[in-house]
């Protein structure tokens, strides 16, 4: 007997409102859950919790922020994308275009964009680090500078590791959770609502990967990781498939990672966040006509698809 599809006939800003009500309630139940967690196994009161999440000291500390990224990366975007598409389609598999294996040579190539595109991707990164705002804006400007020192402190903190199987979380909670959890909302379920909303894919692409690059509250790095968003739409587009953003992602991910490991335990001399990066102009041209390159390549021997 074929499943009902319960909500699969409201309109395309309906699920939309569906899909952000279950992310929202989500979120704060797993909140909760995690602070309550944290609350039985520290013995300490929710509000001295608030404190080690945002400054770990710790082993236990970083255990418990690891635990908390965790339960808190399944409630914002896994289960509440499984929730939506389960009520709006009679096969959430299909809904979400996960029932396909995707090309492995086509895999591979779009593998290969992560690392072809470094120079250009570090390129924005520069440009976004010495964007200023107004005078009048200078608290927002603090503000944001703090934020983002901050979430540079706890990236450091979450990765620093002796032991591969150390290396092995960091891969399972900073790599493989968020790229199948970030794809499965922002290419899965939002790329093809906009799809829906606005009649074009690459608007729907764009509008995606904006919202993917703001949800990280991370300012600075937002042009980067704007331009990796359009990279997993189009990838999304021309595949039909979402396994491949899906590895994309965990490729761009578990790579900053194994390169911060090699660096700080010595075994190579350049820092994650200048890997790949280089000072010719020509290079960085070549890096963005080689990516280009590959991904239309890969469009070609896919032939044409749409988003729907």
């Amino acid at each position: 007997m074929k499943k009902e599809s319960y909500l699969g006939h409201i309109s395309t800003f309906g699920k939309l409102l569906f899909l952000f009500g279950i992310v929202i309630l989500s979120a704060i139940v797993s909140a909760m859950v995690g602070l309550l967690v944290g609350s039985l196994f520290f013995g300490v009161d929710m509000a001295s919790l608030a404190e080690i999440v945002s400054n770990p000291q710790s082993d236990k500390d970083i255990a418990f922020v690891k635990f908390y990224q965790l339960i808190n990366q399944l409630g914002v975007f896994i289960l509440p994308v499984l929730f939506y598409s389960f009520f709006v389609s009679s096969s959430p598999g299909n809904y979400l275009l996960l029932n396909k294996r995707p090309n492995t040579t086509n895999l591979i190539l779009l593998g290969m964009v992560v690392f072809t595109i470094l120079p250009f991707i570090n390129f924005l990164g520069e440009i976004n680090q010495n964007l200023t705002l107004p005078e009048a804006f200078s608290g927002i400007e603090i503000w944001m500078l703090e934020k983002e020192e901050q979430a540079r402190h706890l990236i450091e903190i979450f990765l620093k590791t002796n032991t591969i199987s150390g290396l092995l979380v960091n891969l399972f909670i900073m790599a493989l959770v968020p790229a199948l959890g970030e794809e499965l909302l922002f290419r899965g379920v939002l790329l093809r609502l906009f799809k829906e909303m606005t009649k074009n894919a690459h608007l729907a692409v764009f509008i995606s990967a904006f919202l993917f690059a703001a949800i990280h509250f991370q300012f600075y790095g937002f042009l980067p990781r704007f331009f990796l968003g359009i990279i997993l739409g189009y990838s999304f587009v021309i595949t039909q498939n979402l396994w491949v953003p899906i590895f994309i992602h965990f490729v761009n991910n578990a790579a900053s990672v194994i390169v911060f490991f090699l660096h700080h335990n010595g075994f190579i001399k350049i820092p994650m966040e200048d890997f790949g990066s280089t000072p010719h102009t020509a290079y960085i041209i070549g890096s963005l006509l080689i990516s280009t390159w590959l991904m239309i390549l890969v469009s070609q021997r896919e032939g044409p698809h749409r988003v729907g």
